[in-house]
């Protein structure tokens, strides 16, 4: 087999994009939560990249082996891309799904807490639910084994299950057994918190770091087109529309989401830009692919009002303390892009028959049976692994005061 060289620069090329959205990540938490774990955050995005990536080199011929000919991901007739590139960008998708389960879950947790979870995450939870999907694995195929669909089976185009919807409902379980910070249970009258912590909060300012932020979320935006852009792995007309289509739900969803603060809160909220940006993002990455531009105009509007009411949903619960949005950006989104998809897709662009195309419901019940089990083993693994081992890493409430800062990594305002 010869390498496909278009395929393989092209591949690349978007690995080294999605590579990028790492440390964007860090960037974005470190903009959210408090000055004194802004190291943290920016440190976890280093942790990502350097405990995934070595494991998944590792692993990736146990868990990938089935799609790799003679050393190759075949592309067309006797080409295709070099097996360690084709690796590589898949490896920078773990290591964003990492990032992203470590931004969800601030402040709480010590850094040696997130080195275990992240050796175990990149040996064996990610790794077989990508490869069930897009490994050839049992996911990809569910249409066939249930009979529902015949030739079908679960399709995200770039990881609105795999990454987003899979980050968010870790982050979430982590976040809920480890407990509210103590910042959010001043917020809600808690009588657990102490008066030294109260007082620097009181100093401090609520955001003082917040263009990390947005700057983290411009960085993720630009590596995004590689995210999805990429995921044709060759460059065909398909590549056009993941382009076009992500460009234009990112930009309204952020759009829109800004629109509804103006009208509810009367101003132009940051927040809500950053998380409506992120939102339309996340919504159009398993359709990207998949679907005409003009739906692109509908998801990122639909992203744009899930994501602010989302948010708006989810600070009424105190126990679910996400100062980042990971539950309604990526989760939320995630799922309702991954659920839109046999509802979707265009059979001249994706070579499957969508709803509104005529489709069946056959697809429909594979589609969302497959994301079901695939998230309940996301969620079931990570609550096992949490209550067994991560729980003793939970920070202390003087630790916590202190910030992460410090204790982790021995810098910090004074």
């Amino acid at each position: 087999m010869q390498v496909d060289q278009v395929s393989t620069l092209w591949t690349a090329v978007s690995a080294v994009l999605v590579f990028l959205m790492v440390p964007a990540i860090g960037f974005l938490e470190a903009g959210l939560v408090r000055r004194r774990n802004v190291i943290n955050g920016l440190m976890k995005g280093l942790l990502a990249v350097a405990v995934f990536l070595p494991i998944w080199f590792a692993v990736f011929p146990i868990y990938f082996g089935s799609v790799i000919k003679d050393g190759f991901y075949p592309t067309g007739d006797g080409v295709g891309i070099p097996m360690y590139i084709y690796a590589f960008y898949l490896g920078v998708f773990g290591a964003v799904t990492l990032a992203l389960i470590f931004a969800g879950a601030p402040e709480r947790l010590k850094f040696s807490g997130w080195v275990l979870f992240a050796v175990f995450f990149s040996a064996v939870q990610w790794p077989l639910v990508a490869s069930w999907m897009w490994g050839g694995g049992w996911l990809a195929s569910l249409g066939d084994i249930t009979g529902l669909a015949p030739g079908l089976g679960v399709r995200d185009f770039a990881g609105g299950t795999v990454v987003h919807a899979y980050a968010a409902l870790s982050g979430l379980i982590i976040t809920m057994l480890l407990g509210p910070s103590l910042r959010r249970y001043q917020l809600n009258g808690g009588v657990r918190v102490r008066a030294e912590f109260v007082y620097k909060e009181t100093v401090e300012a609520k955001r003082p770091e917040l263009s990390l932020a947005i700057i983290g979320t411009s960085l993720l935006f630009f590596g995004w087109f590689g995210f999805n852009g990429g995921s044709t792995l060759v460059v065909s007309e398909q590549t056009g529309y993941a382009i076009a289509n992500t460009a234009v739900a990112g930009s309204l969803g952020g759009f829109v989401a800004l629109l509804l603060s103006k009208a509810a809160e009367r101003t132009w909220s940051p927040i809500m830009a950053i998380s409506g940006v992120l939102g339309g993002l996340v919504m159009i990455t398993p359709l990207a692919g998949f679907i005409e531009p003009a739906l692109a105009f509908v998801v990122g509007i639909a992203a744009g009002v899930i994501t602010y009411y989302g948010i708006k949903i989810v600070e009424r619960f105190y126990v679910i303390d996400d100062p980042v949005g990971s539950l309604p950006v990526h989760g939320f989104n995630g799922i309702v892009g991954g659920m839109l998809v046999p509802v979707l897709a265009h059979p001249k662009i994706s070579g499957m028959r969508g709803l509104i195309y005529g489709g069946g419901f056959g697809f429909v019940a594979v589609q969302w049976l497959g994301m079901a089990l695939a998230l309940g083993f996301v969620a079931a693994t990570t609550y096992v692994f949490v209550r067994l081992v991560l729980i003793k890493y939970r920070t202390t409430h003087e630790e916590e005061i202190v910030g992460l800062d410090a204790i982790d990594h021995k810098v910090g305002y004074v």
